[in-house]
C-alpha cells in the first residue's frame, strides 16, 4: 500500500499546482483588468464629458462597477489560490511523513507533565513523541482537544466502538479531511482571540430603552417617512427635522451601548467566519457513523452554524453603513439605524449564546479525530482492536511500536491474560526491554482512542495505564531521585485503591537505593500487586526477582530479550522470548570501550 500513497498524495500535488497555475493567470487578468479599468475611470470623465454629458456619466459609472465587480472577485480567487496551496502543503507534508520525517508538525512539548500517570515515560509529548507523529490539527483548540485525547483515552468499551467507526468513516474521505485541513489553514488561529472566543457567551448585552425599543423602531421610521412625504407634496422641513432630533436624542441615550455592542460583533463576526467555514463541511457532509450524525443532529437542533453565521455578517455588513458619514447620518435621522442593528446584534446573541461553545467544541473534536483518521488512512497494515471478555487480556500478534521506521521495527507475539497478569521482562542494556514496555503502552493509548494499533491484530481489555519509566529528581523541590521515584510508586497505588482497572507499567523498580535493598522493596512491592489482582509487566535487571515465578507460577510469567556476541560484537534481535535472560552486557561495553581492562 505504501507506494499506492506516495502516488496519491504525489499525484494530487501535480494537480493542485495545475489549478494553482490557472488561478494565477486569472489573478494576472484581473489585476490587468482593474488597472484599465481604474484609468478608464479616473480619465473619461474629463475626456468624454465635454463632448458628451451622458457618455461622460455612464462611460465611468460602468467601468466603476466593473472596477468594484473584480476587485471583489479578486478576494474570492485570492482566498482560492490560498485554499490550493494549503493542499498543497498538506500532500506535501504527508509525503515527508510517508519518509518517516514529521519535524514540521506541532510536537505538543507544551503539554509534557511528567506527573501525569503515562504520558511522560511513552513519549507521549515533544520532539519525536508520538503526537507529533499522528497530530495534523490546524486549530489551536483542535491541538489542545488531541492532547487531551492522549491523555485520557476511553476505557467504555461502546465509546471505543464509535470512536472506532468515526475514525474508519473519515480515514476513507481524505478529500474531506484535507479540505477540512485546508480551509482552517486560511485563518491565523491567534491564542488571544481563542481565549476571548472562550468567553462569549457569557455577556449580556442590553440598551437602555429595551423596553421600548421594539416599538420605537417601528414608530420612528413610519413616522419618518411620512414627514419626508409631507416635505416633498406642501414644501415644510419643520415635521422632518422634529422627527430627526427625537432620533438623534434616542441615539445619544443609546450612544454608548451602540459603540460597545459594534465593537464587540465586528470582531465576533471575523472569528466565526473561520468557525463557520469549518462548521459547514461537518453539516454538509453524509455522515454515517452514530457520532458523525449525532452531532450534526445537534447542531440542526440547535441553528444551523453556517445560516446563523451568515445572519450576523449581514447584520454586521449593514451596521458597517455608519462608517460612511453622509449615509451613516440619514439611515440614523430616519430609521434609528444604529439602535435597529445594536437590537438586532442582540437578539442574535440571546439566540446563540449557548452555540458558542457548542461550536468551538465541534470544530476542535472533528480537527483532532481527522488525525487519527489520517494515521489510519496512512497506516492501513494496521488493524483496529477487538475486545477480550476477560477481566485483562493483551493478545496481539505482530505488536510493534508506530515510531519505529518499517524497515527497523522488530514485531513481537504478546500474550498477557488472567491469571497470569505480572510479566518480568529480563535482558541485557539495549536489548529492547524499555521499548517494548512503550510498545505496549502506546498501542494501549491508540487502541482506546478507537485507532488501528501496530499489530497485524490485537485484542484487549481497556484499562488505565500508570507507568514509571522516566522519573527524575528535583533540585527546585528538594527531591531526591529515590524519593521522586517512591513518591510515584504510592501515587500507582493510590490510584489502584479506587478500583479503577488498571495496567501497571515499571521500567526497573527501585533504581535509586542498594540492590538488596531494592530486591526486597521489588518482591514486596509486586507481592501487593498480586494481591490487588492488577496486572503489571516489569522490566528488570535485577535476576533475582524472577525467582518469584516459582512462588507464583500461575500468576507470574517470565519473558526476556537475548543478545548474542560474536566476533567480539554484540548483536540484537529484539525478539521477545519466554524464560530469563542468560546474557548481561554491562561489563562487554565497559571493556569494548576501553573504560576497564
Amino acid at each position: 500500500m505504501m507506494p499506492d500513497l506516495f502516488q496519491l498524495y504525489s499525484s494530487r500535488i501535480e494537480s493542485f499546482k495545475k489549478d494553482l497555475a490557472t488561478l494565477r493567470k486569472e489573478i494576472f487578468l484581473i489585476n490587468s483588468g482593474r488597472l484599465i479599468a481604474f484609468l478608464i475611470l479616473a480619465i473619461s470623465p474629463f475626456k468624454l464629458y465635454p463632448v458628451n454629458h451622458l457618455l461622460g456619466i455612464v462611460v465611468p459609472l460602468l467601468f466603476l462597477i466593473g472596477f468594484l465587480i473584480l476587485v471583489k472577485r479578486n478576494s474570492v480567487v485570492i482566498e482560492k489560490k490560498r485554499f490550493l496551496e494549503n493542499l498543497i502543503c498538506i500532500n506535501q507534508n504527508e509525503l515527508d511523513g510517508l519518509l518517516h520525517q514529521f519535524s514540521m508538525f506541532a510536537d505538543g512539548s507544551e503539554f509534557i507533565n511528567p506527573d501525569h500517570i503515562n504520558s511522560y515515560d511513552l513519549d507521549l509529548f515533544g520532539k519525536g513523541s508520538l503526537f507529533q507523529f499522528i497530530n495534523r490539527t490546524v486549530t489551536l483548540n483542535g491541538k489542545k482537544r488531541l492532547a487531551n485525547l492522549f491523555e485520557n483515552p476511553f476505557t467504555d468499551r461502546s465509546k471505543i466502538t464509535q470512536r472506532q467507526e468515526l475514525i474508519a468513516e473519515l480515514a476513507s474521505d481524505y478529500e474531506w479531511r484535507q479540505h477540512f485541513a485546508a480551509t482552517g489553514m486560511l485563518y491565523v488561529d491567534d491564542a488571544s482571540e481563542t481565549a476571548v472566543f472562550e468567553k462569549w457567551g457569557r455577556e449580556k448585552y442590553q440598551l437602555r430603552l429595551e423596553k421600548v425599543v421594539p416599538v420605537v423602531l417601528v414608530i420612528l421610521p413610519v413616522i419618518s417617512l411620512l414627514t419626508i412625504l409631507y416635505w416633498i407634496f406642501y414644501g415644510s422641513a419643520a415635521p422632518f427635522i422634529f422627527s430627526g432630533i427625537v432620533q438623534s436624542i434616542v441615539w445619544s441615550v443609546e450612544k454608548k451601548n451602540i459603540q460597545l455592542i459594534y465593537a464587540q460583533f465586528g470582531k465576533r463576526a471575523n472569528r466565526l467566519s473561520q468557525s463557520a467555514s469549518l462548521l459547514e463541511k461537518i453539516e454538509k457532509r453524509n455522515w454515517q457513523s452514530s457520532e458523525g450524525t449525532s452531532i450534526v443532529a445537534e447542531l440542526r437542533n440547535n441553528g444551523l452554524p453556517s445560516q446563523e453565521v451568515s445572519k450576523l455578517k449581514s447584520i454586521i455588513s449593514a451596521f458597517d453603513n455608519r462608517n460612511n458619514i453622509l449615509v451613516g447620518l440619514f439611515l440614523n435621522l430616519t430609521c434609528l439605524w444604529d439602535v435597529l442593528c445594536s437590537y438586532r446584534l442582540i437578539r442574535w446573541n440571546e439566540r446563540n449564546r449557548t452555540n458558542f461553545q457548542r461550536w468551538d467544541s465541534y470544530i476542535s473534536f472533528f480537527d483532532a479525530v481527522s488525525s487519527f483518521s489520517n494515521f489510519a488512512f496512512n497506516h492501513p497494515q494496521y488493524g483496529y482492536p477487538g475486545f477480550s471478555d476477560r477481566p485483562f487480556s493483551i493478545d496481539a500478534e505482530a505488536l510493534g511500536h508506530p515510531l519505529i521506521r518499517p524497515e527497523k521495527r522488530v514485531t513481537n507475539d504478546f500474550l498477557m491474560k488472567d491469571p497470569r497478569q505480572l510479566v518480568i521482562v529480563t535482558g541485557a542494556n539495549m536489548a529492547g526491554k524499555s521499548t517494548f514496555l512503550r510498545t505496549v503502552g502506546v498501542n494501549m493509548i491508540l487502541a482506546m482512542n478507537g485507532a488501528p494499533v501496530c499489530a497485524r491484530q490485537m485484542t484487549f481489555t481497556p484499562v488505565e495505564v500508570f507507568s514509571n519509566m522516566r522519573t527524575t529528581d528535583s533540585l527546585f523541590d528538594d527531591e531526591s531521585y529515590f524519593f521522586a521515584e517512591l513518591k510515584r510508586l504510592k501515587s500507582i497505588l493510590e490510584a489502584l485503591q479506587k478500583g479503577t482497572p488498571t495496567l501497571i507499567i515499571l521500567d526497573e523498580i527501585l533504581k535509586g537505593t542498594n540492590s538488596v535493598d531494592k530486591l526486597a522493596g521489588s518482591q514486596k512491592l509486586l507481592r501487593k500487586l498480586i494481591a490487588q489482582k492488577t496486572p503489571a509487566i516489569i522490566a528488570t535487571h535485577d535476576l533475582k526477582l524472577t525467582e518469584m515465578e516459582s512462588e507464583f507460577p500461575d500468576l507470574i510469567q517470565n519473558s526476556c530479550f537475548e543478545i548474542a556476541i560474536e566476533n567480539d560484537e554484540m548483536h540484537f534481535d529484539y525478539t521477545l522470548r519466554a524464560g530469563v535472560t542468560q546474557m548481561m552486557n554491562a561489563t562487554f561495553l565497559m571493556r569494548k570501550m576501553g573504560i576497564i581492562d
